[in-house]
């Protein structure tokens, strides 16, 4: 099949909206398995966690528009078959610095926003996420304040697990939403 841009794109099923129909039995057994070969693939893969997070949301009782969404990512890594990751020398960092940016309400059938984001020391990216917020926000500012504070929480996990080996970081967190900052 032909290769796409993108991994996944929004979904255009609404809230509200008619919900598409459950798959049989044999392809939601199918689209589980390969959902979860996505989890797998995406901790060393950052550029499809947040298609595979939107997939594992369809997991309990997938349908035809996670079965769309399903195909599009096997088109996607069609393309992108390998990944190769280069860790270049470089001087010893200062510490770590925790990038995070939210979905605002991304999933339209629940109103959930997505958190995201990337911890990097120096110009090393070790470690990644996107994952669903436990609450509803009720604004784009609150989502982001949550995606701060997720970011928050990993660095300070990161900072812990450096500790243990001897290293010791400070942690710098990174956000575009000048209301999380100021809820900050």
């Amino acid at each position: 099949g032909k290769s796409v841009s993108t991994p996944a794109v929004k979904s255009e099923v609404h809230e509200g909206d008619e919900e598409t129909e459950l798959l049989e039995p044999a392809r939601a057994t199918f689209h589980r398995a390969m959902t979860a070969r996505g989890i797998y693939l995406s901790q060393d893969r950052s550029e499809i966690g947040f298609a595979v997070e939107g997939l594992s949301r369809g997991m309990a009782r997938p349908r035809e528009d996670n079965w769309n969404a399903l195909k599009r990512f096997a088109r996607y890594l069609v393309g992108r078959e390998r990944e190769v990751k280069t860790f270049r020398y470089q001087k010893r960092p200062g510490g770590i610095e925790v990038w995070t940016d939210t979905d605002y309400a991304g999933c339209r059938r629940t109103r959930k926003s997505t958190s995201g984001g990337v911890v990097t020391r120096g110009s090393h990216a070790i470690k990644t996420w996107s994952s669903a917020q436990a609450v509803i926000a009720l604004s784009s500012g609150e989502a982001e304040c949550y995606g701060m504070v997720k970011g928050g929480s990993v660095g300070l996990g990161m900072k812990a697990l450096m500790n243990d080996l001897g290293v010791e970081v400070g942690i710098k967190i990174m956000t575009d939403a000048s209301a999380a900052k100021s809820s900050a």
